[in-house]
C-alpha cells in the first residue's frame, strides 16, 4: 500500500469511529493526512510529497499502532503526538495545557493589520498563555517586543517554559503565575494585551466530544454564558494598557456580547471561519466605555 493509500484507509477509520476533529485539524482527511505521515515519519514539508511510495513494514505497523489509539482512546492526536502547529509555527503539547488552535494565529503573523497600524509594540500581555503559544507567536512576529504570559495554572506554565525553550526565547518571554490581572504587578505598562479566556458555557460543557475531556476544564469553562472571563478582562484591561495600547480578546459568544454590552462599539475580526471570533478595544474605548461594562441584569 502507498502513502496516499493509507491515508484513505485511516480517513475512513476515523469517519467510521465518528470521531472529533478541531485540535489542529478540521476534517478525517486531514488527521489522516497527519497522523500516516507522523506515524511514518515522513516530514510533510518536504515538497513535493510522494504520495505513491509504498511504506515499509515497520511504518505500516506505526501507522496501525497510532490509528488504533486515536480510535480507541479518543484522544486527541496532538496529545498522542505531543504536537501541534498555531500560527506557523511547531509547538510542544501535552494534557497539562489546551491544545493550540486561537483564532488569534490568523492575525498575529501579519501583526494585526491594519488595526495596530503604526503603533510601537514594546511590551504585550498574553493573558491565559496556556501552552505559552500566543506569546512566542508574538513574539517571533515583534522581534521588537518583550512580553509577559500570564496563566492560573502552574501546569500550564510548565508546558509554556518548554515552548519558550524551544524557540530560544527565554530573554524575551516572562512567565508569570496568576488569576488574570492578579498577576501583574504593575499597571499601565503594555502596549499590547491579548487573551483567549476559558469561554465554554455551561451548557456547552455537559455536551463537549469526548476528545475535550483530555483537556484542562480550567481552561474551558467560561460560566453561564462562555462570558465570566471576558467581562472581567473588559473590566480590568484599561488600567493595565497604555494610552495608545490595543486590546484583542478572543470569545466564543459574539452575539451575546453584543446583546449584553449593547453600547459599546466593539470591533469584530472576522476569522477564515467566517465567525466574529476576535474583539477588539482601544485603551481609549476601554476607558470612554468602563461604566457600560459592569454586569447586566442577566
Amino acid at each position: 500500500m502507498t502513502l496516499a493509500d493509507w491515508v484513505g484507509q485511516v480517513e475512513q477509520q476515523l469517519v467510521d469511529a465518528e470521531l472529533f476533529f478541531g485540535h489542529g485539524t478540521d476534517s478525517a482527511f486531514d488527521e489522516a493526512v497527519w497522523l500516516v505521515m507522523s506515524a511514518a515519519g515522513i516530514d510533510p514539508s518536504v515538497e513535493p510529497v510522494d504520495w505513491q511510495r509504498v511504506l515499509s513494514d515497520t511504518q505500516q505497523s506505526a501507522v496501525k499502532q497510532l490509528a488504533d489509539r486515536r480510535i480507541e482512546t479518543s484522544k486527541p492526536l496532538a496529545y498522542l503526538l505531543k504536537q501541534a502547529w498555531f500560527a506557523g509555527h511547531e509547538f510542544y503539547i501535552d494534557e497539562r495545557a489546551i491544545i493550540p488552535r486561537s483564532h488569534l494565529g490568523e492575525w498575529i503573523p501579519g501583526r494585526f493589520e491594519p488595526w495596530l497600524g503604526r503603533t510601537p509594540v514594546k511590551t504585550v500581555l498574553d493573558l491565559c498563555t496556556g501552552s505559552g503559544c500566543i506569546a512566542v507567536a508574538i513574539a517571533l512576529a515583534f522581534p521588537e517586543a518583550v512580553i509577559d504570559a500570564a496563566d492560573i495554572s502552574t501546569a500550564a506554565l510548565e508546558v509554556a517554559a518548554i515552548n519558550i525553550e524551544q524557540h530560544a526565547l527565554g530573554r524575551r518571554i516572562r512567565l508569570l503565575q496568576g488569576d488574570l490581572f492578579h498577576a501583574i504587578a504593575e499597571a499601565g505598562r503594555y502596549d499590547l494585551i491579548i487573551c483567549n479566556p476559558p469561554y465554554v458555557s455551561d451548557q456547552s460543557m455537559v455536551s463537549l466530544p469526548p476528545e475535550h475531556c483530555f483537556e484542562p476544564r480550567l481552561a474551558l469553562a467560561g460560566g453561564r454564558d462562555g462570558l465570566d472571563f471576558v467581562h472581567r478582562v473588559l473590566t480590568e484591561a484599561g488600567r493595565n494598557l497604555k494610552e495608545t495600547g490595543r486590546l484583542f480578546v478572543e470569545v466564543g459568544n459574539a452575539a451575546g456580547v453584543e446583546k449584553i454590552w449593547p453600547s459599546v462599539p466593539f470591533t469584530w475580526l472576522t476569522a477564515l471561519t467566517g465567525e466574529s471570533a476576535v474583539l477588539t478595544l482601544t485603551a481609549a474605548e476601554l476607558d470612554r466605555y468602563g461604566e457600560h461594562f459592569a454586569w447586566p441584569e442577566r
